[in-house]
């Protein structure tokens, strides 16, 4: 409660006898997990460095310029890792996956930077003589994960086909492109169309004039001819793509399968179908009790979308009705990854992310093995809070031996106020023989006078000293500088 305290006196339950259980020591508890993920000692906080996905570097005092441009790639998310050039020539090439330690830079628009093979994506750092494999990574994952699923293939190759139709036949009829028309009149054989023209045409008055007059035609050797008079040039297909009008028939043409493809792009987009390997490639940027916070590289992601649609491309229209399925959903922008028995443990953590005071939903929750959670967010968010899930009233001290002291008066009663007691440790507290039993108020080294000392009050009543003892759901909070 936040409301001062009444004036007038409350009825309160006063529990006269209870019966409780003593269980063995379950290992450490909520808080102090979270505390150990974002403090190095219990209270000092760990440095911003440290929560970032990468790997540990030691520099050394004066770094030369190549040490320099491999401590700096490190520090953005990179690893070093061996690699074997085409001639046969073995180096090192630095790699990363979709999630970095500082925000990438930004490449060139969409249409600049579509790949069609990795060795596009391959960045060459010719001052030293070594590769950055980053993107041409992104762009085989992306390959290799739509060679494994057939219905993705199918549906590609499915949707571009009936697009290549639909589109060559809009640029042989530009009377057609300016009308809404039909999936059939787009993709159905001429002949099939115009049948079905006949048909439709007064009725079947047509189609009835035309069997009629077929029979006698015949008998006197007449033949229909064709019209002819001057015809508009086809139009270039690739360039009828830029029609906003065109693209949206296009996508029509074979909608079904089309969806099918977008689904499973905007799958990933969201990363949903990437191992971990692919999001950290090295074990020591995520350690075992950790937190770490991360930027989304959206230019990676669109080089695994490039990766994807590049298969069974055939001709440059391909390639140009590929970029109709790449404006899908959202792009994750910053990512939390957590590496804790907390995951398992507890399972149903509150987890609540801000960006401006906000909350934001992340795009994305998922568990790798037991204990790596990732979660995507859309935004970059600001503050983290890893809350303990609700419970009854409990009573108890913590797993390093201190409690939470709370205010006993004014407008803030129950508000927290720092931890008891300094050094962390109950052992003062208890009676002598062995037992484990608290010396409240007997004699020697009691808890109610030194509780009532770090409250600067004589005495502090029943009711202040069980506040003391209450162990309530804890919060654990990072912020972005």
């Amino acid at each position: 409660m936040t409301a001062p305290a009444p004036s007038e006196g409350v009825r309160l339950v006063s529990l006269t006898c209870w019966t409780f259980t003593s269980e063995t020591d379950s290992g450490i508890g909520f808080g102090d997990v979270c505390q150990n993920l974002a403090t190095t000692d219990g209270s000092t906080p760990r440095p911003e460095t440290e929560l970032r996905l990468r790997v540990p570097a030691a520099a050394p005092d004066r770094p030369t310029a190549p040490q320099q441009e491999a401590l700096d790639r490190m520090a953005g998310g990179a690893v070093a890792l061996p690699q074997r050039l085409e001639t046969g020539e073995r180096t090192v090439a630095f790699h990363r996956g979709p999630l970095t330690a500082r925000p990438a830079p930004r490449l060139p628009g969409p249409a600049a930077t579509r790949l069609e093979s990795p060795g596009e994506a391959l960045i060459y750092l010719e001052k030293y003589g070594v590769f950055d494999t980053a993107y041409a990574a992104a762009f085989t994952a992306g390959r290799v994960l739509a060679l494994a699923d057939d219905r993705f293939r199918s549906a590609l190759m499915a949707f571009r086909s009936a697009a290549r139709t639909a589109v060559r036949r809009l640029a042989s009829h530009p009377e057609l492109a300016g009308r809404a028309v039909s999936a059939r009149q787009l993709t159905a054989p001429l002949a099939c169309e115009s049948f079905d023209r006949m048909l439709l045409d007064g009725d079947g008055t047509r189609f009835t004039r035309a069997v009629d007059g077929a029979g006698p035609d015949l008998r006197a050797g007449r033949r229909r001819s064709v019209a002819t008079g001057a015809r508009r040039a086809p139009a270039d297909p690739r360039a009828l793509l830029a029609d906003p009008g065109v693209a949206d028939a296009l996508t029509r043409a074979a909608a079904d399968e089309f969806t099918t493809v977008t689904d499973w792009l905007d799958r990933l987009r969201r990363l949903e179908m990437l191992g971990l390997e692919h999001l950290v490639p090295d074990d020591r940027a995520l350690p075992p009790e950790s937190i770490r916070f991360a930027y989304a590289d959206p230019c990676w992601i669109r080089a695994a979308v490039d990766g994807a649609l590049s298969i069974g491309v055939g001709h440059a229209l391909d390639a140009d009705l590929n970029a109709l399925a790449t404006t899908g959903g959202p792009v994750p922008a910053c990512a939390v990854l957590l590496h804790s028995h907390l995951v398992p443990d507890w399972p149903r953590t509150i987890i609540t992310a801000y960006a401006g005071g906000k909350p934001v939903e992340p795009l994305r929750s998922a568990v790798y093995g037991t204990d790596i959670q990732l979660l995507l967010y859309p935004r970059l968010i600001d503050r983290f809070e890893l809350a303990e899930p609700p419970r009854g009233i409990c009573f108890g001290i913590g797993d390093v031996g201190t409690i939470e002291l709370r205010e006993i008066s004014g407008d803030r009663i129950g508000y927290p106020k720092g931890e008891f007691p300094k050094p962390a440790g109950f052992g003062r507290f208890l009676r002598t023989g062995g037992r484990d039993v608290l010396n409240v108020h007997g004699s020697g080294d009691a808890l109610v006078p030194a509780l009532s000392r770090a409250h600067g009050v004589e005495r502090i009543s029943s009711a202040q000293f069980a506040l003391q003892l209450i162990n309530a759901p804890q919060v654990q909070t990072f912020s972005r500088p």
